[in-house]
């Protein structure tokens, strides 16, 4: 029998408190292990004009500038390839962040572009929406991923005993200028939650397609990737 069972209330809650204090100072590694966390993205291209096979999105070799002046059309349509089980899942949400000024001031508002609820599930209508690129010339996403049993999942009792949950907010930047992150083109860029020790997917073997009204990954044959990702389709907002 574990130290857990062998505890009195008062010391279990105590010991409880504390560590809850340490996973908030010291992040989500105190809990489960760096190896079961999702702490990056991988992140795959596909051109709208040649439409081949996907390529890594670091590959692309400049910005465009035409976005300027006419910003950029982003389509999301939800997440494929994931788990039936939406417990299971890893993307809760993608956040656009627009920038603008108040006064003289710059100041950052964020959308909420799709969102996923890993209790009741994720997917809905696709979502677009433009995002003006003339100031700062970058569009600026955070991607929310998720680990842990999600809250409302188990009772009262068998929470103290189940594993907790942990939320990160990870970057996805897209840009006009030669400033090292992801450059913006037009195109469809597949985005992949990815745990420590996961291999970045062999993007050479996939295409991008429309399965049940989304956008997915899918190879030669058709069958959609069985890693969970999202597709966001970018393109001029005005030609």
């Amino acid at each position: 029998m574990s130290n857990r069972h062998l505890m009195g209330r008062r010391q279990f809650l105590v010991l409880s408190s504390t560590c809850a204090v340490a996973a908030a100072t010291v992040g989500p590694k105190l809990f489960g292990g760096e190896a079961a966390t999702p702490n990056r993205l991988a992140v795959g291209f596909m051109s709208l004009e040649d439409r081949a096979a996907v390529a890594d999105a670091a590959s692309i070799a400049s910005g465009d500038g035409a976005f300027i002046g006419r910003g950029a059309r982003v389509t999301v349509s939800g997440a494929s390839g994931a788990s039936a089980d939406p417990r299971a899942r890893r993307a809760v949400e993608l956040i656009a962040h627009f920038s603008y000024f108040d006064g003289a001031e710059r100041r950052v508002a964020p959308f909420r572009a799709w969102g996923c609820n890993r209790v009741t599930g994720c997917q809905g209508s696709p979502v677009g929406f433009t995002v003006p690129v003339d100031d700062v010339q970058k569009i600026v996403f955070t991607v929310g991923v998720e680990r842990g049993t999600p809250e409302g999942m188990a009772s009262r009792r068998d929470a103290l005993f189940m594993e907790a949950t942990e939320r990160t907010a990870l970057p996805f930047v897209l840009s006009v200028q030669n400033d090292g992150a992801y450059k913006l083109a037009r195109g469809y860029y597949v985005v992949v939650p990815m745990f420590e020790g996961d291999s970045d997917p062999r993007w050479s073997a996939w295409t991008v397609r429309t399965v049940d009204g989304r956008f997915a990954l899918v190879d030669a044959d058709g069958n959609v990737a069985s890693f969970e990702h999202f597709v966001l389709r970018i393109d001029y907002a005005t030609l």
